[in-house]
């Protein structure tokens, strides 16, 4: 099993939590095409980054909105630096820090169509005002399971960055 992005729970509020997520570092990619075909895209580039630098492969797949653009990415694993990785060969992936924030979070089993993403994004996003937060990032879609695992089996999830309202 892959090791998985850490956070600190905060609150729980029927099947949304409130999350502390820790610095991290991600490998990216920023491509256009379709919302459900861009991260098969990145996949191949992606794997090939972290295989050819010998780099533990972990949990979630990232993907998220760049304008009419998708940034997909991987998280590296816990306690590794992006000036510390070596640099991609590809111009097109880059190494990123993602400071510490809040996120709203809600996960799902089920086949990987951002109809859903969007649909439990909006009813995240909506409930914010009324738990004392705001929207403060773009909603992320996190997939922790690989393709051929079972779509009944597979967890997704909306991960919504917050900040308090003031």
């Amino acid at each position: 099993m892959s090791e998985e992005q850490p956070y600190t729970l905060v609150r729980k509020i029927g099947d949304l939590e409130i999350r502390d997520y820790p610095a991290s570092v991600h490998a990216q990619l920023t491509l256009s095409g379709g919302a459900n075909t861009v991260g098969n895209k990145a996949f191949g580039p992606l794997v090939g980054y972290i295989s050819k630098n010998k780099i533990a492969m972990t949990a979630p797949v990232i993907q998220e909105r760049n304008d009419e653009l998708w940034n997909v990415s991987f998280v590296m694993p816990e306690g590794m630096n992006a000036q510390d990785l070596p640099q991609p060969s590809s111009g097109d992936l880059l190494i990123t820090d993602v400071p510490q924030h809040l996120a709203a979070a809600t996960t799902w089993s089920g086949t990987w169509k951002y109809d859903e993403v969007e649909k439990r994004g909006e009813a995240v996003i909506k409930q914010l005002p009324e738990l004392g937060y705001r929207v403060d990032g773009e909603p992320r879609w996190a997939r922790y399971d690989p393709p051929w695992k079972p779509w009944f089996l597979r967890r997704n999830e909306v991960i919504v960055p917050i900040a308090l309202l003031n």
